[in-house]
């Protein structure tokens, strides 16, 4: 991976978006980090993001990950499950006409 790679995306993991409830959202192109694909339904954005403190090791990629939104998918047994997130690795999905 070049050093242009790395820089494009961090910048894209820097980009925001406003995500409101009941937008549906999807990962950001390589900045997928949990093995749920989406897409996913806004259920609720937190005010103040909950540092993931399950993981102890400042070595691993989810060590204080800010997870600051609520997002609800189907899983494969057709259940409607809730995962906290982190929102900069999200984007809103552009919803087709009648749907």
């Amino acid at each position: 991976m070049s050093h242009e790679d790395l820089k494009a995306l961090n910048a894209r993991l820097q980009e925001r978006y406003h995500l409101e409830v009941g937008q549906i959202v999807t990962w950001k192109p390589r900045l997928q980090n949990k093995r749920s694909d989406g897409p996913f339904v806004v259920n609720e954005v937190l005010p103040e993001p909950i540092l993931d403190v399950n993981k102890e090791s400042s070595g691993s990629p989810y060590f204080r990950e800010p997870l600051d939104i609520l997002v609800g998918m189907q899983d494969a047994d057709d259940d409607f499950v809730i995962y906290h997130l982190d929102s900069r690795r999200l984007e809103p999905v552009e919803e087709e006409v009648g749907c």
